[in-house]
């Protein structure tokens, strides 16, 4: 064999031997969009043969919101012969969107066919992990500032609660004070409480009571969400303590009156012989119950065709106990989704929900546990809550 025919055999060699062994996806596509090479790579990150793919348009595995960006980026290369970058959605085997990013450029072979070539390299964790340091950073300074509001807003509240209670004193018969007042400036106090009565000025009074105390419960809510709390931490089963949470979620007053869990299925998935788990219960009590009480009033606030259900699952993945509570209820966008966490967010009616909830549930996980809560959802397919915690336990 010829010393350059050799070498071109070698490099050919070593160039399939790269490219069969890239941990990246390497394809290549006709300018109409469809695959004419996928390396195998591409069955270990997405789950494909590449003959399920080879021969198949780009837009059968791609986001359709993703699609039209992904053409324009192809026209510009295809337009400028320039390298350009892009990143998208793209379907995995298993039903679930991965993140990727993609460098294509224009090719053209020894017969003069050209292609699009590139590479794309799995950034899902990666951003999930960017999105959750910046929820972390931003719920920091929120909390900073709720703290700050918290304590502002107590004294006042603490006077208007105190100041409500001293009006209804005043107005007694059985203060001895009182009857000497009213005495010196000639009125009946039977009569004053009969107007009060009439008016409706005790009615009054008993609203700016009932409001003073919902909001003292906001700000309770505030500061505990301003705090770190891991004290009280002890190791635990996990099964065992979801499912007295499960229990106390059925037996809770306030929550049978608003929902009636025995309408809805509750499935129970725990993996056997899972290590204890270091926890504050009342802490991870109020974040389950907190989840629990959010899937009840979607799923009891929506006209679903089928079985309202929640489902409930326990087990270990990555060094870490995992939680998952999912219902089967109307979900929610993207963009609610992305806000969930955030305090004063919530898209219930005034007056029925705070907003403060889950942005507390997300300090106790992430703050108190050094864990992660994460949520997953679309529209009209239900939504999961995951809970991880460190197996190791609260630092």
């Amino acid at each position: 064999m010829p010393p350059k025919a050799e070498m071109f055999f070698k490099s050919e060699s070593r160039y399939r031997m790269l490219v069969e062994n890239s941990s990246d996806i390497i394809f290549s596509l006709d300018f109409e969009g469809y695959f004419d090479y996928v390396s195998p790579a591409w069955k270990n990150i997405l789950g494909h043969e590449p003959s399920e793919v080879i021969g198949h348009n780009f837009r059968e595995f791609v986001n359709p919101d993703d699609i039209p960006r992904c053409e324009d980026i192809f026209m510009a290369v295809i337009r400028t012969n320039s390298m350009q970058e892009m990143t998208y959605r793209i379907h995995h085997g298993d039903g679930s969107w991965r993140r990727h990013t993609s460098r294509v450029n224009r090719h053209r072979d020894e017969n003069g066919v050209q292609t699009i070539f590139g590479t794309a390299h799995d950034v899902t964790e990666r951003l999930r992990f960017e999105e959750l340091m910046t929820q972390s950073e931003k719920m920091t300074m929120i909390s900073g500032m709720a703290a700050g509001m918290a304590h502002e807003i107590n004294n006042p509240l603490g006077a208007i609660l105190q100041h409500a209670q001293n009006i209804e004193r005043r107005v007694s018969a059985n203060i001895p004070a009182n009857v000497q007042a009213a005495a010196e400036v000639g009125v009946s106090l039977d009569l004053v409480h009969a107007y009060m009565e009439k008016r409706g000025i005790f009615d009054f009074i008993a609203h700016i009571r009932s409001a003073g105390i919902k909001a003292s419960d906001i700000i309770t809510n505030m500061l505990q969400f301003s705090r770190r709390s891991d004290a009280g931490a002890e190791p635990v089963d996990l099964s065992t303590f979801v499912d007295k949470v499960l229990e106390l979620a059925g037996t809770d007053y306030d929550m049978k009156k608003k929902y009636n869990f025995h309408r809805i299925e509750l499935q129970r998935h725990y993996v056997a012989d899972l290590p204890p788990v270091l926890l504050s219960v009342t802490g991870m009590e109020q974040v389950l119950l907190n989840i629990l009480n959010n899937a009840a009033q979607a799923l009891a606030g929506s006209d679903l065709p089928h079985q309202p259900r929640i489902s409930v699952r326990t087990r270990v993945a990555a060094g870490m106990a995992v939680i998952e509570i999912e219902d089967n209820g109307p979900g929610m966008d993207k963009k609610t989704a992305q806000r969930i966490f955030e305090p004063f967010f919530t898209t219930k009616e005034i007056g029925v929900g705070t907003g403060l909830g889950l942005s507390v549930a997300y300090e106790i996980v992430t703050k108190g546990h050094h864990g992660l809560i994460d949520v997953s959802s679309q529209p009209g397919m239900g939504c999961c809550f995951t809970v991880k915690l460190p197996l190791q336990g609260v630092a």
